[in-house]
């Protein structure tokens, strides 16, 4: 029975990951969903049909130049460590310099959590008064507690010092994807690919400039499931505790880390069930374990939360019902199918920020849509499959977008990646690169299918932050933007995938079939 539970919620994960990839890597393969420098402005998704034979090509080129690599052992030079110190610097200091010299201010929300924060530093509470910022969007108090501890230690409103720290946490991001890499496959060939894949990600540089936290978040998300590993693997309870605070300040930053506090208890619940059979302790611990994760969760919420509300003298109001948010994306708007159209806002404020009385046209709203799509089925399969596209088949993940407020002189590089010639080199480049991480995914779950017990829920952590995070955006309001945490989540797959095709290639030309000696490597896996 134990081994059955076991194995159902590894094949429930895997193959709902198969689906998933297969389905990106072939709408990836077709289509696009895209920004031009107008439409971006305007956050209007547009989309296209692709070259196939020029993406086959692309494909062909980057698997061939890597085998070339791997053949003649090119790879095995490299030191590993040596490339992840480059890794980190280059994408730290690449952050930095796109933050000199791309002149982006914070404008939208970005703006008005900055202008709170600055005004706790003057210990002005203005916008904890009902139905003003901080009780409509409460989410957005952990961030503006950091952006003022940043503003009181360098003086003023200076969002830039955000900005280098999220150049510094995106340095965090590519060093935390490595050792997660290394711990999980135990391959150093894995290890330089996702250090080479990081590099390559020119979103997360042109991330940097944006106040609004993703970076941070995605860091103290990514550092708690890397301190889970060890308590998995050792049992120490300060690795159980180093994981409970680090995914309650990543939830605090940005709630939709939730999804990884989520993924994070379903981990340990596995390994409960896993370790019963031997001994009934160290299941206890794993139970025990996910009680302190949640339990710092939500003492570091409620600890912030009583904080803010004794220096205020305000009671932090509940916020938008989330039934708005999933109205909202069930329907349709100027931008795209889910995505934002001021329904929430609107309903919210227009019922005098009552929660009940918002809570309940929200849910009739909900209930309008249901009768919709299901009166009309061809138009609801049209409508999510848009809405699907248009946040997980865009490249850019909005990464170009997010810089659209700026001002001052620009050099000529920077002037055409804002609206010239670079703008749609980049926009290209990150197309392609979005094919070649969702098709090396989708690779890697086929080439390791077949061994058995070789994916195991340890293994299969990032995909299953992946599912939900799919599902969720699913139901709640649509943005490309929000999906590029789960792209990121995506390299080491992505890195194991090429190393293990590359291996599979280089037994054939052997002639060894399935060459498992060497399979065997990268599908060692990391173990409980």
């Amino acid at each position: 029975m134990q081994n059955k539970l076991l194995r159902a919620a590894d094949g429930v994960v895997l193959w709902l990951s198969i689906l998933l990839f297969g389905f990106l890597t072939v709408a990836s393969m077709l289509s696009t969903a895209y920004f031009t420098p107008n439409s971006s402005y305007a956050e209007r998704p547009e989309y296209r049909w692709d070259l196939i034979p020029l993406n086959l090509l692309f494909l062909a080129a980057v698997v061939g130049i890597l085998y070339i690599l791997y053949k003649k052992q090119i790879f095995e030079k490299i030191s590993t460590k040596a490339l992840a110190a480059i890794a980190v610097l280059f994408v730290i200091g690449m952050s930095i310099l796109w933050i000199q010299a791309s002149h982006t201010y914070p404008e939208a929300d970005q703006k008005a959590v900055s202008w709170v924060s600055y005004l706790m530093t003057q210990n002005n509470f203005l916008f904890f008064e009902h139905g003003k910022y901080m009780q409509i969007y409460p989410n957005q108090l952990g961030l503006s507690a950091i952006l003022e501890v940043l503003y009181r230690l360098t003086g003023g409103e200076n969002w830039k010092a955000f900005m280098y720290l999220t150049a510094l946490a995106n340095g965090v991001v590519v060093y935390l994807l490595y050792k997660i890499t290394d711990r999980l496959y135990h391959d150093q060939n894995t290890d330089r690919l996702v250090l080479l894949a990081s590099m390559g990600c020119i979103q997360l540089i042109l991330y940097s400039t944006f106040l609004y936290g993703i970076m941070l978040g995605l860091a103290f998300a990514l550092g708690a499931f890397y301190a889970l590993l060890f308590f998995l693997e050792q049992g120490k309870w300060r690795y159980a505790v180093s994981s409970g605070i680090l995914i309650g300040i990543s939830i605090l930053v940005k709630n939709n880390y939730s999804i990884f506090l989520v993924a994070l208890v379903l981990l340990l619940l596995y390994d409960a069930v896993k370790k019963s059979g031997v001994r009934i302790k160290k299941a206890g611990k794993s139970l025990a374990a996910i009680l302190i994760l949640i339990g710092l969760t939500v003492f570091l919420s409620k600890s912030l939360t009583a904080f803010y509300e004794s220096r205020s003298g305000f009671t932090i109001e509940s916020g938008m019902p989330k039934s708005l948010w999933v109205a909202m994306g069930m329907q349709e708007g100027e931008r795209a199918e889910g995505w934002y159209n001021a329904f929430n806002f609107d309903t919210y404020v227009n019922s005098d920020c009552d929660s009940v009385a918002s809570d309940a046209i929200a849910k009739e709203a909900i209930g309008e849509s249901l009768r919709q799509f299901q009166k009309d089925p061809v138009y609801t399969a049209r409508f999510y499959l848009r809405k699907t596209l248009s946040q997980w088949n865009e490249p850019t993940y909005e990464a170009l977008w997010v810089n659209q407020f700026h001002s001052g002189d620009f050099s000529t590089i920077v002037q055409s990646i804002y609206e010239g010639k670079l703008y749609q080199v980049l926009s290209e480049y990150m197309n392609l690169f979005q094919l070649l991480v969702f098709a090396a995914v989708f690779a890697g779950f086929l080439i390791g299918i077949k061994v058995e017990n070789r994916w195991q829920l340890p293994e299969l952590f990032l995909p299953m932050v992946i599912l939900g995070g799919f599902f969720f955006h699913t139901i709640w309001e649509a943005k490309s933007q929000y999906i590029f945490p789960y792209f990121v989540c995506m390299l080491p797959g992505a890195a194991a995938g090429l190393s293990g095709t590359l291996r599979k290639w280089n037994s054939h030309k052997k002639g060894i079939p399935g060459c498992p000696e060497n399979m065997g490597k990268y599908r060692k896996g990391f173990r409980l």
